[in-house]
């Protein structure tokens, strides 16, 4: 099962450079615990509710058509803390129905599981750390955003950091 805080429908924030609005998904669960985090209620596990992948895709989908959503943003908490093979499923299922996935992880790039990753349009790797914030997009300077292109993931961070 997928411990899932909250759905926002028409999110025009978590997926900055695709000026589109998302459809995000909050999970809850994260052992990072990172100082200064902006989701500490989303650290407990048991915060929120338990869906199935299936049940999951099938509503995104709907909302998403409904709207005219081709995003789908996963954060939390920590999503790859969740059930391993739910999660690949729920990616699975949005990427089969033509969804483009964002996924924010603590984790960094070569430990994300592979299967998890040939579903995912653009991730955000590396744990929050407050000695490195930094304005605008990451937070922190050890954060990196990466882009699948023809297969390979392409480090994007610097396209977050130019000045209009």
């Amino acid at each position: 099962m997928l411990t899932i805080a909250k759905f926002d429908r028409y999110d025009m924030v978590n997926n900055p450079g695709d000026d589109t609005a998302s459809m995000t998904i909050w999970f809850s669960g994260c052992d990072f615990r990172c100082k200064d985090c902006y989701n500490r209620k989303l650290w407990d596990k048991s915060f929120g509710s338990k869906h199935n992948a299936p049940a999951v895709a099938k509503m995104v989908k709907a909302s998403c058509n409904k709207l005219g959503v081709k995003y789908v943003v996963l954060l939390g908490g920590e999503p790859l803390q969740q059930d391993k093979e739910e999660l690949l499923s729920l990616c699975r299922l949005l990427n089969e129905a033509g969804l483009k996935i964002w996924l924010y992880t603590g984790y960094e790039l070569h430990d994300v599981d592979k299967d998890i990753l040939k579903y995912v349009y653009t991730i955000k790797c590396g744990r929050y750390m407050a000695e490195l914030q930094q304005d605008g997009f990451p937070a922190s300077s050890n954060q990196k955003v990466y882009r699948s292109i023809a297969g390979d993931f392409v480090d994007i961070t610097n396209k977050f950091q130019e000045v209009d």
